[in-house]
């Protein structure tokens, strides 16, 4: 005779429930502890401008120490902010009962010489002053471009406002990793302000609003009170100054505006009225 079906299926689950029973029973595998550290070792590509002992001193994997991957990535941080390292990558290679460390490493050239080619109006050593390149230190791209920047600014503060200035990195010697900068400038035509007429000001004289500005006229005495020079930054801040004068004096809507009236100047200096 065939059992009931409730027999049956009473059997599955009693089977099922064993069965986790004696899962549950079963022991737990114990965590791996980590490699310990064996050694390390420093690769680089290209010059070795930074020691061995200086890179380990950065780092807080020691030889003897178990090997962490949280550590290293802190490691490589503290790496990157010497500032001496372009790039680095840390690695673990089994050695025996523990790992070898590898700390690939391409370190950043060293400064020797800044060259300034093209600077006729401003003197190259007046620039090198500006920029404040510190050489005997790694090459550092930002750095170099910033002093770029104020290459340009300098040239603009006197007026020289199609200035272009560009840079290079050339190699003096690659096996001990040492560099020079150059920058070519090209100082463009200069430009400056004979005279500044105001439109629309029917509310205010020019004597007043002149007032408001830094920027001036040229004068017969310019090469002395430094008159009619462009400096377009300036220029902006006069031009809110005389915003800000209006709307203090309850002209909230005010605009103002500029344009420039370019006539020739003598010699390689163009002239500009300017009309507000």
């Amino acid at each position: 005779m065939r059992p009931p079906s409730f027999a049956i299926w009473a059997a599955s689950i009693c089977a099922l429930v064993g069965a986790t029973v004696v899962r549950a029973q079963a022991p737990q595998a114990a965590p791996q502890a980590p490699p310990i550290v064996r050694s390390i070792d420093v690769e680089y590509t290209g010059p070795g401008t930074v020691s061995k002992e200086r890179i380990l001193a950065q780092m807080r994997t020691r030889v003897g120490q178990p090997y962490s991957n949280e550590i290293v990535e802190d490691d490589i941080a503290a790496l990157y902010k010497t500032g001496s390292i372009q790039n680095v990558r840390i690695y673990a290679q089994p050695q025996g009962d523990g790992v070898k460390v590898i700390v690939a490493v391409q370190t950043r050239s060293i400064l020797r010489e800044i060259v300034i080619d093209g600077a006729e109006r401003v003197k190259a050593q007046r620039l090198r002053k500006e920029i404040k390149l510190r050489l005997n230190q790694p090459v550092d791209e930002q750095q170099l471009e910033q002093a770029r920047q104020k290459i340009i600014e300098v040239y603009q503060g006197r007026g020289y406002n199609d200035v272009s200035v560009e840079f290079r990195v050339d190699p003096i010697d690659e096996k001990r990793g040492t560099a020079r900068v150059v920058y070519t400038v090209s100082e463009g035509v200069r430009g400056a302000i004979s005279k500044i007429n105001f439109e629309g000001n029917t509310h205010f004289g020019e004597r007043v609003l002149r007032k408001q500005m830094k920027t001036r006229g040229r004068t017969p005495i310019y090469f002395l009170d430094k008159s009619g020079r462009l400096d377009e930054v300036q220029l902006q801040q006069d031009l809110d100054k005389v915003r800000e004068y209006y709307q203090d004096h309850g002209y909230i809507d005010v605009e103002i505006k500029r344009c420039a009236q370019r006539t020739q100047g003598e010699g390689p200096v163009d002239s500009h009225d300017r009309d507000f």
